[in-house]
């Protein structure tokens, strides 16, 4: 990830998400990483802006990811992307009204989940949906432990984000 060593600090995400969430800072100087635990075989990484080839790569050698992106004021909500062992595996599609497709790969974990178009909650309701697709497939949901989770905090290098 062509991360910096030397500036890694131990923090929970809690702290670190009141920092790239601070609208008083200015989006290019929110160039951290914060990569902890979620699961047993599930690591987090959350940053504000990530490695500019997408991190896909994170998957190679026989692991498994997801990456989403989200950004209100800018391109909204994206696909999530399912990636195994380097490849593309699955995505479901980011539609501006929330409705949820979430095709074969992701069907079985997809159970109970409102699909249709939604007006008023959109990208909310959607992203909603990703969050419990990806809890049920990694055996971890969001929870208040989950935020007190201590993980690493790495400055990411200008060129690299």
């Amino acid at each position: 990830m062509r991360l910096d060593p030397r500036s890694r600090r131990d923090v929970r995400l809690i702290q670190e998400a009141a920092t790239m969430t601070d609208s008083t800072v200015p989006i290019d100087e929110k160039d951290s990483l914060w990569i902890g635990p979620h699961s047993p075989g599930w690591s987090v990484v959350i940053g504000v802006s990530g490695p500019e080839t997408g991190g896909w790569w994170l998957s190679s050698g026989n692991r498994s990811m997801f990456m989403v992106d989200w950004d209100r004021d800018i391109d909204g909500l994206s696909d999530l992307a399912y990636y195994r062992d380097g490849n593309l595996v699955a995505e479901i599609p980011a539609l501006p009204y929330g409705e949820f497709l979430p095709g074969p790969e992701f069907e079985p974990y997809a159970h109970g989940l409102l699909r249709g178009e939604d007006l008023n909650a959109g990208e909310e309701k959607l992203a909603h949906a990703y969050l419990t697709v990806v809890g049920r497939m990694t055996g971890r949901f969001l929870d208040e432990d989950w935020f007190h989770t201590l993980g690493r905090t790495y400055g990411v290098p200008s060129g690299s984000a």
